[in-house]
């Protein structure tokens, strides 16, 4: 081609930026849909604001439904979004048929009893006729409480019966909450649908949650799985509480009984009690950890510990009221009625001891209570040593910077691996842990090219391995100063009094 002039092209850059994806939290639970969205069932929900809480979920307000719960110490606690929620309370399975009989309307209104009532149920007749209120003769709506308010029009009803249908979260097991994949539909349900975050939202999960249900064996056990592996590569942590009613002096046996000794693991004792309110503590973890999150821009290098825990107690439910109602069907994640007994531990000789055993709990410290615990569950007598097993953030941050790196090298899957490109992953890899480095978010790191990593039988197979070492910073978790007196000082003191 005959050229006369002068011409320019594009080279690729010789280094590429990193991108790193947000964190949400993670949780499956039971969420009020009666006030939101009906069909927002078995679905990975992204939770921005509050207005999309109500939207979706049904808002914050009731936290006898665990989503509930977890959006609103997220975002009226801790101010931390975004949350990413699967609800696996059905309306078409985990409902009941109920009737109120004799509701006496007061200026023509009557509050009904049950929480989660399906307004497209409601039923109005008055007491010895046949047929039901015509739809035009009241009118159904919420309150603020999520109560729902039956509203006669006209005159002269002295007494109403209403039929109708309420979400009944003591329909809700384990086994909705582990989920799997529908049989018929092909649909992901509960914690399947975790696979369903990046696909949808372009975000990798950072903490995975189920309050109320994380104490069940096999609910842990789909926690712990999920935590390793999301999509195939990438990594979390799982939040889990000790069973509910369990004394100080039984959590470390129950955790051995359990076999809760898992680095990918955050183990949880008490529950944390705010005014009327009560928080299962892997719920607080979660709002406070991104929270710390939020504050070095994402990078989960810092340890949530002595941390403000905003609560007003530590607390389990009392023990003879379990007892008591161990023959009823109760709600697995039902809080708000029960009463509780107050845990006050003693930072040294009590809570350092769970802490000894990989046990995060709470304790009140002169500004208030704090979460008090840097270790996974993988720590405890006897267990493993390994410095990025045992310490939160510093499995955090492994997961963090290897999510990072394999969201970023996606591109080069498949592509000719010449030197050019090989030099480029490397020196672009190095470019950014040099950078967390510069920010202290790492001590140190680097990658390299070794050669007993990479045989050329496995490079035939187009297998390319790197090795990348870290130096996450380790929480100063225990400081000591020693005093002793310095006789010197004495010999100042008369110098300056034959001087004066």
């Amino acid at each position: 081609m005959y050229q006369h002039g002068s011409y320019s092209k594009e080279a690729p850059t010789s280094l590429r930026g990193m991108v790193t994806a947000k964190n949400p939290i993670f949780v499956v639970g039971t969420a009020p849909i009666n006030m939101g969205d009906l069909s927002n069932v078995n679905k990975a929900q992204l939770v921005t604001s509050a207005e999309e809480a109500m939207k979706y979920f049904g808002g914050t307000a009731d936290l006898d439904f665990t989503i509930s719960e977890v959006l609103d110490a997220c975002l009226n606690l801790y101010n931390v979004k975004p949350i990413v929620a699967v609800n696996v309370l059905d309306p078409k399975k985990h409902k009941t048929q109920h009737e109120e009989a004799g509701l006496t309307p007061i200026l023509n209104k009557a509050t009904l009893e049950k929480k989660g009532i399906i307004l497209e149920t409601v039923t109005v007749k008055i007491p010895e006729q046949q047929s039901n209120l015509p739809p035009e003769k009241y009118h159904t709506y919420f309150d603020k409480t999520g109560a729902v308010i039956v509203e006669i029009i006209g005159e002269g009803i002295p007494k109403i019966d209403v039929a109708y249908s309420f979400l009944d979260i003591s329909k809700v097991t384990k086994l909705d909450i582990i989920g799997g994949i529908d049989p018929n539909s092909l649909k992901k349900e509960g914690f399947e649908c975790i696979d369903e975050v990046f696909n949808k939202y372009s975000m990798i999960p950072g903490l995975i949650i189920a309050p109320g249900f994380s104490h069940e064996e096999e609910v842990k056990a789909i926690i712990e799985a999920k935590s390793t592996s999301i999509n195939s590569k990438f990594g979390a942590m799982g939040i889990i509480d000790l069973p509910d009613g369990i004394q100080y002096g039984e959590a470390i046996q129950k955790k051995k009984e359990l076999n809760i000794i898992d680095e990918d693991l955050i183990l949880c004792y008490g529950k944390g009690k705010l005014g009327d309110k009560v928080y299962n503590l892997s719920t607080l973890v979660a709002g406070l950890a991104s929270s710390v999150d939020a504050q070095n821009d994402g990078v989960p290098y810092e340890s949530p510990s002595n941390k403000n825990l905003k609560v007003s107690a530590l607390v389990i439910k009392n023990i003879s009221q379990l007892a008591s109602k161990a023959g009823d069907i109760l709600p697995l994640a039902l809080n708000q009625d029960f009463t509780y007994d107050e845990v006050l531990l003693d930072e040294e000789q009590q809570a350092n001891i769970l802490n000894e055993n990989g046990i995060v709990t709470a304790i009140r410290r002169s500004n208030g209570f704090v979460l008090w615990g840097n270790r996974t569950a993988a720590f405890q007598p006897g267990g493993s040593t390994d410095v990025k097993d045992i310490w939160i953030p510093v499995k955090r941050m492994f997961k963090y910077v290897s999510n990072t790196i394999l969201l970023n090298t996606a591109q080069d899957v498949d592509r000719p691996m010449t030197y050019s490109r090989a030099e480029l992953i490397q020196n672009t890899i190095n470019v950014y842990l040099n950078g967390l480095t510069s920010a202290q978010k790492l001590l140190g790191g680097r990658i390299e090219f070794l050669r007993e990593e990479n045989p050329i039988g496995d490079m035939l197979e187009g297998k390319f391995k790197w090795h990348i070492y870290l130096g996450a910073v380790l929480p100063g978790e225990s400081l000591h100063f020693t005093f002793e007196y310095d006789p010197t000082y004495q010999e100042v003191f008369v110098e300056r009094i034959a001087a004066a």
